[in-house]
C-alpha cells in the first residue's frame, strides 16, 4: 500500500498553511509510483447518494469574507458527523479496514491512489472563494447566464460551487454543475451532504418544507437561517430532500457527480455532460500538488476546454509544493505545451504569510 504524506497542515478541518517543509513529503512521489493503480473513473446517481443521507446532519458555518467586505456563509457538514455516519455503516470496504478503517477521516494525510483530501477543506480553495465573491457574477462569472457549465475538479467539499450553487437556486438560473472527487465515499458523505446544506440555507425561516407546529401553523424554524449560529443540527426530512429534488427539476438544474482518476483523460470526458455550446468554467483548487497530479489535472481541463466554444478556468494553489514537486509555473508549462494561456491574477484576498498561494485563469489561445 502506499504510504501517506501530509502537506504538514494541522487542525480537524480547514487546513491552515505554514511552511509545508516537512520531509515526509519528499515520499510522495515514489509512494505514487509503488501503490496501487488509480480508480476508474465513474458517475454516482444523486438521488441514490441523497438516499445514504442520515436522519440528521451536523454541520458549521464557514464565514467567508472578501477584501472588499463581501460576506456570504456556507454550510458544511461537520467532519466528526461523517465520522460517525461511516463507523455505522456496515458496508466499509475490506481494504480499507486493515490499518486505518477511516481513510482521510482520522488524518490529514493523503494517500496516493487510495484518499486524495478530500474531506478536508484546504486554504485555497476559501481563497477562490474569496475571489468568487470579490469579483461578483457581474464580472468574471459573466452574470452567471452566459456559464452553462460549472465544473470542479477535486471537489471535496465543494465550497467554490456551493458559493455559485446557491447564486443558481436564488437567481433562479438552470445550469449544469459537474463536481468530481477522487473518492465515491467523499462525493457520498461530504459534497452531497454540503450540497443539500448549501440548498436549504437558501429557504426561509419557516419555509413550507419544514414540518408544521402550534397553532398559529407556523413553519417549525429553519435553522440554517440563523448565520449567526456558528455550528447547528438538520432534521434531514423526506419534505426537505424532496423539496430539494423538485427545485432542480424547475430551475433546471443538472448535477453530475463523478469519483475516480482524471486519466485516462478520455473516460473522464464521456462521463461529463457537453456540447459546443455550453460555456463552461471549470475551477479547482490544490489539484497541482505533485507532476504527475499536475500533469493528469491540466490534461483533464485542457480537454474539457476544447470541447466547447467558450471555456476558462480558474485554478487556485500554492506556488511551490516544497518537497512534493508540483508548482504554479510547472502548471503553466505544461498548459503552454497544451495551447493554452494561463496567467496569476492579481488579487488582495491571498496571504502573504507562509507559503504563497495563487489563483492562475486559464484560456485556451
Amino acid at each position: 500500500m502506499a504510504q501517506p504524506f501530509s502537506f504538514g497542515f494541522s487542525g480537524d478541518d480547514i487546513e491552515e498553511d505554514p511552511n509545508d517543509t516537512s520531509n515526509q513529503n519528499a515520499q510522495t512521489a515514489d509512494a505514487a509510483e509503488s501503490g496501487p493503480p488509480p480508480v476508474e473513473a465513474r458517475t454516482h446517481d444523486l438521488d441514490e447518494l441523497l438516499s445514504t443521507l442520515p436522519s440528521k446532519l451536523s454541520y458549521t458555518q464557514t464565514r467567508i469574507t472578501s477584501p472588499k467586505g463581501h460576506t456570504t456563509y456556507l454550510p458544511r457538514r461537520a467532519l466528526f458527523d461523517a465520522r460517525i455516519q461511516l463507523m455505522a455503516e456496515d458496508d466499509i470496504p475490506t481494504s480499507t479496514t486493515s490499518s486505518n478503517p477511516l481513510p482521510g477521516l482520522t488524518t490529514s494525510d493523503l494517500q496516493p491512489h487510495i484518499y486524495e483530501g478530500g474531506y478536508k477543506t484546504w486554504e485555497c480553495a476559501l481563497s477562490l472563494c474569496t475571489y468568487l465573491l470579490d469579483r461578483g457574477p457581474r464580472k468574471d462569472l459573466d452574470d452567471l447566464v452566459r456559464v452553462n457549465h460549472v465544473i470542479e475538479l477535486g471537489c471535496g467539499t465543494a465550497l467554490p460551487s456551493l458559493l455559485l450553487f446557491q447564486y443558481a437556486v436564488r437567481n433562479g438560473l438552470g445550469l449544469y454543475f459537474t463536481l468530481t472527487d477522487y473518492n465515491a465515499d467523499v462525493l457520498r458523505l461530504v459534497t452531497v451532504p454540503n450540497l443539500f446544506l448549501a440548498f436549504v440555507a437558501t429557504l426561509g425561516l419557516h419555509d413550507a418544507a419544514f414540518p408544521e407546529t402550534g397553532k398559529e401553523g407556523k413553519g417549525e424554524a429553519n435553522p440554517l437561517a440563523d448565520v449567526d449560529a456558528e455550528e447547528g443540527e438538520l432534521d434531514v426530512t423526506p419534505q426537505l430532500i424532496d423539496r430539494f429534488k423538485q427545485t432542480l427539476v424547475e430551475l433546471g438544474i443538472t448535477i453530475t457527480l463523478v469519483s475516480g482518476s482524471w486519466s485516462p483523460t478520455q473516460r473522464l470526458l464521456d462521463l461529463v455532460p457537453s456540447s459546443p455550446e455550453l460555456n463552461t468554467f471549470i475551477l479547482a483548487s490544490e489539484t497541482i500538488y505533485s507532476p504527475a497530479s499536475l500533469v493528469a489535472f491540466t490534461e483533464a481541463m485542457v480537454a474539457l476546454m476544447k470541447r466547447v466554444k467558450s471555456g476558462k478556468a480558474i485554478v487556485a494553489a500554492k506556488r511551490v509544493y516544497f518537497g512534493v514537486g508540483g508548482s504554479v509555473d510547472g502548471f503553466r508549462e505544461e498548459c503552454a505545451k497544451r495551447g493554452c494561456v494561463a496567467y496569476e491574477m492579481e488579487f488582495d484576498g491571498l496571504e502573504d504569510g507562509g507559503v504563497r498561494r495563487c489563483l492562475v485563469e486559464v484560456q485556451m489561445y
